[in-house]
């Protein structure tokens, strides 16, 4: 038995990075499978393992007119249930990619736990990401 978390929000990568950069993400065979789509409610984004594995988006800054262009990424759109480490390690296998490439990242991503807390997750520049409490009902807010 574990504690489930609710994690909905974007990290933005600046500059936009090729998709190539980020394709080992949408072939496995780890999970969940990342998708390149304009969001999470995208109908497209929904992929079948999306009831277990949440939605994972790599959205592009735009698609080229150019063939010969890559498409950029401008941010990774996420909605996810799951233990931290679920959410946790997809998300630092995306960061490692970008940072990797020379990008930065911006978390926006926010969580709320089983128990009513909430609070963001953040991306250090160095790339440790970070989960802060903003609020936890009976308790003092705590960082890990």
């Amino acid at each position: 038995m574990g504690y489930d978390y609710s994690v909905e929000g974007t990290v933005r990568v600046t500059p936009p990075i090729p998709f190539p950069a980020l394709l080992e993400l949408t072939q496995g065979p780890d999970l969940p499978i990342f998708c390149l789509a304009p969001g999470v409610d995208d109908p497209d984004a929904a992929g079948p393992w999306s009831d277990m594995v949440g939605v994972w988006a790599l959205v592009p800054e735009d698609v080229p007119l150019d063939q010969a262009q890559p498409i950029t990424v401008s941010a990774l759109a996420v909605r996810h249930i799951s233990k931290s480490t679920g959410i946790h390690q997809p998300l630092a296998r995306f960061v490692r990619l970008c940072l990797a490439a020379g990008h930065e990242v911006v978390s926006e991503l926010e969580f709320h736990g089983e128990e009513g807390e909430r609070g963001e997750i953040q991306v250090t520049p160095s790339g440790d990401i970070q989960w802060v409490e903003i609020s936890a009902p009976g308790r003092k807010p705590a960082c890990w």
